[in-house]
């Protein structure tokens, strides 16, 4: 059995690798590989919605990591996605990617998924209500 893991943050080595890296590593204790994908920082094209895509089996833009992504996904028996936050939303380059995977014949149905996100800067004080504890050598450089 083989996941995918999907970084969507601009920063190859940031919080939502950390946290993808845990994820790894559980995995690796019950025997399961792991692959990462890194989405990058190069310019993302998001959907025109040109419906070539339903001719080719892909994406008719060639030139981001979207064909790629997709290919992988297909490949992967499981999905974990993750990404910062960023103003309440995950990466728009993500997301640009995801709708033209999804768009252009990404049917995962049955694959198992999951999703994961890196939210919180650590001179940004928890409100009063959370009851998360984070310790130190958790806490990302920015």
């Amino acid at each position: 059995m083989k996941v995918l893991l999907v970084n969507g943050s601009p920063h190859r080595d940031g919080c939502t690798n950390r946290a993808l890296a845990e994820i790894a590593s559980a995995l690796r204790q019950e025997g399961i590989d792991s692959q990462t994908f890194w989405i990058g920082t190069g310019p993302v094209r998001g959907c025109i919605a040109c419906g070539a895509c339903r001719k080719l089996g892909r994406c008719a833009f060639d030139d981001d990591k979207a064909n790629e992504l997709a290919s992988r996904m297909h490949e992967a028996d499981g999905i974990v996605i993750g990404s910062p936050v960023y103003y309440a939303g995950p990466s728009g380059a993500l997301c640009a990617l995801l709708d033209r995977v999804f768009f252009s014949g990404g049917d995962f149905t049955g694959k198992p998924a999951a999703a994961v996100t890196s939210s919180r800067r650590p001179a940004t004080p928890l409100p009063s209500t959370a009851s998360t504890s984070i310790s130190p050598s958790t806490r990302c450089r920015w």
